[in-house]
């Protein structure tokens, strides 16, 4: 597990030295705290992706009873200590100012290309700005949707992480 923390430690980190934005997170809506995992409310999120990318919703069903969803924002680049777990869990291992040691990362906000066409045209591809459901993911994907979160194109990068009671 060293190994893949360093991995990711070196590809969030690009462009320059470290240090964290201006801390902006808010905690969201509270999961549901009884019952089994199984019988848990999926929790429905509006995410401000920035820079003109606009809102964009998510619905996430919560892994742990009594958990909450907390939205961080940080300045590219930035530093993040995270790592894959049994069970295709990608948990923070470092506390900072805005992360918890134990909080599963859910999503980041990452580029893809869309097809987009106007007045009839050709269609043609275009980067865009979205969110990336990490949860289960092999660990080669996750560190490629970080990876695209570079100061060349983009200022922020939004993670939703799952935090337990």
């Amino acid at each position: 597990m060293a190994a893949a923390r360093c991995v990711i430690l070196a590809c969030v980190g690009l462009g320059g030295a470290s240090g964290f934005g201006v801390a902006r997170s808010a905690v969201l809506r509270r999961a549901a705290g009884h019952g089994h995992r199984a019988r848990a409310r999926m929790n429905e999120l509006v995410v401000d992706l920035g820079e003109g990318y606009g809102r964009v919703g998510a619905d996430f069903k919560p892994m742990f009873d009594g958990s909450s969803f907390v939205v961080v924002r940080y300045t590219v680049p930035f530093d993040l200590n995270i790592e894959p777990r049994d069970g295709g869990l990608i948990v923070v291992t470092k506390t900072d100012d805005k992360l918890q040691e134990g909080d599963v990362v859910r999503a980041t906000s990452t580029f893809s290309m869309r097809m987009e066409s106007s007045f009839g045209l050709l269609p043609a591809a275009k980067k865009t700005k979205a969110l990336f459901d990490v949860t289960g993911k092999e660990w080669d994907q996750v560190v490629q949707a970080f990876k695209e979160n570079r100061k060349s194109v983009t200022n922020d990068v939004v993670l939703i992480v799952e935090r337990k009671a």
